[in-house]
């Protein structure tokens, strides 16, 4: 049956989508936002679309903010029955473009900040005997992507995290899921953006390969068929299964690419693949070709 819920970052893209999605089936849904300014925002977006939400501030990086929100959130419904972390940031750009507090910035946020607020709900689920805690992942925790070195990084130590949790605390009656989106036009491809103004400069030697990615990626994602519904949904059936999966891949492509490279042995699988990436960037065809 459906319960209460803590959903980061849903003030736009998938975490929005889950949070309506869920409250319209009946969960009580608490969505986070990292600006405050954002909340009426949320709160007319679930309005529209027939659902109740209860919009709260929370900066995962923040850990006062952090013990602040789980204390009401338990003081309101009595408990927790999920989480969802979902919050994340991506900072594009070869690795010798991107400094060292760019990519610190992605760690502190896709990991140690869901590290952060997974350990702050912990003892209320563990008091519970129950509970699930969902780590919204990547295909990018994966499968390694060039101009994307840190935040495959951090989505790679996610997937390190989740399975190592998912061990630990399963004799508790916690269950542990990572869900894993292929690529998916939202903000964060837009207007949230993230790319390293070193990866901008005309002069870096990778400069002419970065764009030639960037272009890349948005052929990719332009065409894609996954959309924020499709894993609202899978979020949806993972919570809702009596026992859930580790792993859900959310998206066909997502779901062709991991299924060749773990039936392929591993070297011939990056011969070919990586060959066929790196030809795209470093050759790639002028237009009327």
């Amino acid at each position: 049956m459906p319960g209460s819920v803590l959903i980061t970052g849903a003030s736009s893209g998938l975490g929005l989508e889950t949070a309506v999605y869920l409250a319209s089936r009946g969960w009580r849904v608490f969505a986070t936002v990292r600006d405050p300014a954002r909340k009426a925002e949320v709160e007319r977006a679930a309005v529209d679309s027939g659902a109740r939400l209860e919009v709260l501030p929370l900066d995962v990086t923040n850990r006062a903010s952090i013990q602040e929100v789980v204390q009401e959130v338990v003081s309101r419904a009595g408990g927790l029955d999920a989480l969802v972390n979902n919050a994340g940031i991506q900072v594009r750009g070869y690795f010798e473009d991107v400094c060292e507090e760019e990519i610190r910035r992605v760690f502190e946020t896709n990991l140690f900040g869901t590290m952060a607020l997974t350990r702050a709900v912990l003892p209320h689920m563990r008091q519970a005997r129950r509970g699930r805690i969902l780590l919204v992942s990547s295909i990018g925790g994966r499968l390694g992507s060039l101009a994307l070195s840190a935040y495959c990084a951090s989505k790679f130590a996610l997937e390190g995290f989740g399975e190592s949790l998912a061990m630990e605390i399963a004799p508790l009656g916690i269950h542990v899921t990572l869900i894993e989106p292929g690529m998916i036009r939202t903000d964060i491809w837009g207007k949230n953006r993230g790319v390293s103004p070193g990866a901008l400069d005309p002069a870096s030697p990778y400069a002419a390969w970065f764009q030639a990615s960037e272009r890349l990626a948005n052929a990719a994602v332009s065409s894609s068929p996954t959309t924020p519904l499709h894993v609202a949904r899978v979020v949806g059936r993972a919570l809702a299964s009596p026992r859930p999966r580790l792993r859900y891949v959310v998206g066909r492509r997502a779901e062709w690419l991991l299924a060749l490279r773990h039936l392929m042995p591993g070297h011939l699988f990056e011969k070919v693949y990586f060959s066929v990436v790196l030809k795209k960037v470093t050759q790639p065809r002028i237009s009327g070709d």
